[in-house]
C-alpha cells in the first residue's frame, strides 16, 4: 500500500511537458530590472519564459541560478528567459540579492499573464504558477510548454526538449 502511494505522488510529480501552439498571450509586466518588459519588446526573438511560485520558494530561485550559470548554453540556443513572478519587487529584489540573481524577474502582481499562459494553479497552490517553462518563438507564437512538479530541471535536460522547437 505504501509502495502504491508513493508510486502515485511520484508519478504526479513527473514532468509535463510538449508542443503548444496559438499566439502568445502579450503582456507588458515591471521589471526588478527597473522599469517595463512587453512581450513584443523581444520580436524576431524566441523566449523562454519561466513561471514560478517566487519568494518562499528557495527552488524556484535556485534554477534561475542554474540558468545563470549555463546562460552562455542559452544564448548559443538563442535563447532569452524572462522569470515570472507574482510577488511584489522588493520582496523578490531581497531574494535575487540572496541567491546572487542578476537576471531581471517580471511582476505579474495580479497574476493576470500567469492565468493567460495556464501556468496558474500548476504547483503546490492554486493562486500561484508552479515550475514551468512556456516558449514563444520570435514570430509571437506558442512553440513549448513543460511542467516541472520536482521544482528543478537542469539547463541541460531543459535545452535537450527545447530543441525540436527551437527556430
Amino acid at each position: 500500500m505504501v509502495g502504491v502511494a508513493l508510486l502515485l505522488t511520484l508519478g504526479n510529480r513527473a514532468p509535463r511537458g510538449g508542443a503548444a501552439q496559438g499566439d502568445a498571450p502579450p503582456f507588458t509586466l515591471a521589471s526588478t530590472g527597473g522599469g517595463s518588459v512587453s512581450l513584443s519588446d523581444y520580436r524576431g526573438k524566441d523566449v523562454l519564459l519561466y513561471f514560478n511560485e517566487g519568494v518562499g520558494c528557495d527552488a524556484c530561485f535556485y534554477q534561475t541560478v542554474e540558468l545563470e550559470q549555463h546562460a552562455r548554453d542559452l544564448s548559443a540556443a538563442g535563447l532569452t528567459v524572462l522569470p515570472v513572478v507574482m510577488n511584489p519587487a522588493p520582496d523578490v529584489q531581497r531574494e535575487m540579492a540572496r541567491f546572487g540573481i542578476a537576471t531581471p524577474y517580471l511582476i505579474d502582481s495580479d497574476g493576470s499573464v500567469s492565468q493567460a499562459y495556464g501556468m496558474l494553479g500548476k504547483g503546490m497552490h492554486a493562486n500561484l504558477p508552479g515550475h514551468g517553462f512556456v516558449l514563444v518563438d520570435g514570430s509571437g507564437r506558442l512553440r513549448w510548454r513543460g511542467e516541472y512538479p520536482s521544482m528543478y530541471v537542469s539547463t541541460k535536460d531543459l535545452l535537450a526538449q527545447l530543441g525540436p522547437y527551437l527556430s
